[in-house]
């Protein structure tokens, strides 16, 4: 990485001693993830380690194994890439065994990367010693910090683990694969590269946590806090992604309107949504998880959970759903009953 990039001018500023620690970690080959502009400038940056060490923090942290972002620089906007990287370290944390993740940071009036990350359950937790605060997140939920919270401050608090006690809802929901390959970018299946990404764009709506999914169905139970099991219909026919509903908008008839909620979070272009039968049904979600273990139709029909390809949203009861959980893989740390 170039040292000179306009994207490093505040670190260097807040922090006399940026200069010589990057230069410390460059020769070390510490990993990062790097977003170019299409000027080859930096756009966004996320720099991190493993650490097993005490906190020095006030109050103190006792020595645990953590991962800590020692960087986390978001310059480029309008493409999502801050919640791209917060699952990149969500993702990192847990392929490392770590159970936390943390950042130190000065904050300031309006500070966004302060709403973007409490947005995702970094929580302020102490100060250190130079002043800076320490945001924690736990990728568990801790069941002594869980009364009187709502299935949706859970999933909020905790992502990517979820509420899934009985009192709500479990759905399948259908979506055809050239959706899927869109809003769930970095599903590990048979996905084909699009060109939009071999010039060097993302999609923005597969880079984002919060999801938008439209319909035209009429089923008036689904509530936020529900569990959407997605199933790529029509070649893999499998469930592939687990998420959960924040919102719910029915019987919308006018394009700007739509629009308007759904923003950069869905695969439909303006004049697609336009030229859709209306009303619509808005579904907004978080996406938690990809399953361990995709689970065919097949699969799902030899389980008796299926006994059709679902058409259209479809009811998950109780006992379907704890099989589903297991043939889908879910590591059951993820979930709080």
């Amino acid at each position: 990485l170039d040292l000179s990039d306009p994207i490093f001018n505040t670190l260097k500023k807040d922090y006399t001693e940026f200069t010589e620690w990057f230069r410390k970690i460059s020769r070390q080959g510490r990993k990062c993830w790097v977003h170019y502009n299409q000027d080859e400038s930096i756009g966004a940056l996320l720099i991190y380690k493993i650490e097993d060490d005490p906190l020095d923090t006030i109050p103190p942290f006792p020595k645990k194994k953590r991962e800590k972002i020692s960087t986390f620089i978001v310059s480029h906007i309008g493409q999502k890439i801050g919640e791209l990287f917060i699952k990149l370290a969500v993702d990192i944390a847990i392929k490392n065994k770590t159970e936390e993740i943390y950042l130190t940071h000065f904050t300031k009036p309006e500070d966004r990367l302060v709403e973007l990350i409490t947005e995702y359950g970094f929580m302020r937790a102490a100060k250190n010693t130079r002043g800076e605060e320490i945001f924690i997140k736990k990728i568990y939920a801790d069941s002594a910090q869980l009364t009187g919270l709502t299935p949706l401050e859970i999933s909020r608090n905790y992502y990517p683990s979820f509420f899934d006690g009985s009192e709500i809802g479990k759905y399948f929901v259908p979506i055809w694969p050239e959706n899927h390959e869109r809003l769930f970018t970095d599903f590990k299946g048979s996905r084909q590269t699009r060109l939009p990404e071999h010039s060097g764009m993302f999609i923005i709506e597969g880079n984002t946590i919060k999801k938008a999914y439209l319909s035209h169905t009429k089923h008036k139970h689904i509530s936020p806090g529900d569990l959407v099991f997605f199933y790529r219909s029509r070649d893999l026919r499998v469930v592939t992604s687990i998420g959960v509903i924040e919102t719910v908008h029915r019987d919308l008839e006018a394009a700007d309107e739509i629009i308007k909620i759904v923003g950069k979070r869905t695969v439909y272009s303006r004049d697609e949504i336009e030229k859709m039968p209306k009303p619509l049904t808005v579904i907004m979600f978080r996406h938690h998880l990809h399953v361990k273990s995709p689970v065919s139709f097949k699969r799902l029909k030899e389980l008796g959970i299926l006994t059709f390809a679902p058409q259209s949203i479809t009811k998950i009861n109780e006992e379907n759903y704890n099989n589903l959980i297991e043939a889908c893989g879910i590591d059951r740390r993820f979930t709080v009953h």
